[in-house]
């Protein structure tokens, strides 16, 4: 991409970091269009040169857009604009595999960890069973075409799938394995988002660096009954992964949401 103007009147003194405004600049660059998919962008020479002002800056802007996932550095390549983040709306029960299917990706899963564990604390809680009650645990990676995107540790009750296996949670969902298999009706999911940052098993296992934004997801599935049967803890990039929701507008105003 060519730079050919001094575009330094564009940057206003406001009080309002220059960081910042080119960050914003950089960004409705990339929500645009103008700076396509895959597109390698103006090096921070040109980038410093076109809005005149010092090398810092521009740096600092464009550290914060990686970060944010929307660029990417390669080594040789330059500065590089990203695939836009995996969407899904917080309506309705989640599917990683029908998510990633939907966007046209091939999903797929790395088992880390399965066992038989006692349910204690948070876990014992969430399915209202005694303490040190047999549940089944296993954490798996969630990809999509190979790039690691979630990782995810579920409890289910041994009472719901005793004979739930290692080769079950690989090859299949696990909603679909609770309603076909075990005649489970799914009622209602109750969720529970906050950002965090990663640590450093975390940033290993996701593939980015450690203290990165992440998404922690907690979930509680009840099947007909309002019985617990499933609780789940989710770490999601942040760079790759976000939830939207849609009101409407009896729900926002039942919010005290502004049209």
């Amino acid at each position: 991409m060519k730079i050919e103007e001094n575009a330094s009147g564009v940057l206003s003194q406001n009080g309002i970091p220059l960081y910042h405004q080119l960050k914003e600049i950089f960004s409705e660059k990339i929500a645009s269009g103008e700076w396509e998919v895959g597109e390698t962008i103006p090096n921070e020479l040109l980038l410093t040169r076109y809005y005149g002002v010092s090398r810092g800056p521009v740096r600092q802007a464009l550290d914060l857009l990686v970060r944010q996932g929307l660029l990417t550095r390669k080594q040789g390549k330059g500065t590089q604009v990203l695939p836009p983040k995996i969407e899904s709306d917080l309506g309705g029960f989640y599917s990683f595999t029908t998510l990633i299917q939907n966007r046209g990706m091939h999903p797929s899963v790395q088992l880390l960890a399965f066992d038989t564990v006692p349910a204690e604390g948070s876990v014992a809680h969430a399915f209202g069973l005694p303490s040190g009650s047999p549940c089944l645990k296993f954490r798996r990676l969630r990809l999509a075409d190979q790039e690691p995107l979630i990782l995810e540790t579920v409890f289910v009750p041994e009472s719901v799938c005793s004979d739930l296996t290692e080769i079950d949670v690989i090859a299949r969902p696990l909603y679909e394995i609770l309603t076909t298999r075990y005649g489970v009706v799914l009622q209602r999911e109750k969720q529970f988002f906050e950002p965090t940052i990663a640590d450093e098993y975390e940033a290993q296992i996701l593939d980015i660096p450690k203290g990165a934004p992440v998404l922690l997801l907690q979930n509680i599935t009840y099947a007909v009954g309002d019985r617990p049967v499933v609780f789940s803890k989710a770490i999601m990039r942040g760079d790759r992964v976000r939830y939207y929701v849609e009101l409407t507008t009896q729900i926002s105003k039942s919010l005290g949401v502004a049209p």
